[in-house]
């Protein structure tokens, strides 16, 4: 009787393990990618998990209105940011304007 309830607890942590293991497997495959946009307003970026659009920002976040980022370079300087917040997070990042400023981007 106490054989077969190791051998019950011991299956449950295999699969938990597995479970676990496939988890973190797939979210490391997942690549991160950052493209810049070109918009109406400026410049803007998409960041890719995988294949799919994950963030699309057309405007300078954290900057009332709809200002875009004044160059190209500018505007991956902030999507690049972001991937690494997503990388160290796992969550929906967000930037505050002192971070802006940290990071050299004009606000016009």
């Amino acid at each position: 009787m106490i054989k077969k309830n190791w051998i019950y607890i011991l299956f449950g942590f295999s699969v938990l393990a597995y479970i676990t293991s496939e988890l973190i497997f797939k979210k490391q495959s997942q690549q991160i990618e950052v493209k810049p946009v070109s918009t109406l307003n400026g410049w803007g970026y998409k960041i890719y998990v995988g294949k799919k659009v994950y963030i699309y920002q057309k405007n300078i976040p954290a900057v009332a209105g709809t200002k875009g980022f004044v160059s190209e370079k500018e505007a991956l300087v902030v999507g690049n940011f972001v991937a690494t917040k997503m990388n160290k997070q796992q969550r929906m990042p967000s930037i505050n304007l002192k971070e802006l400023d940290s990071l050299g981007i004009t606000r016009q």
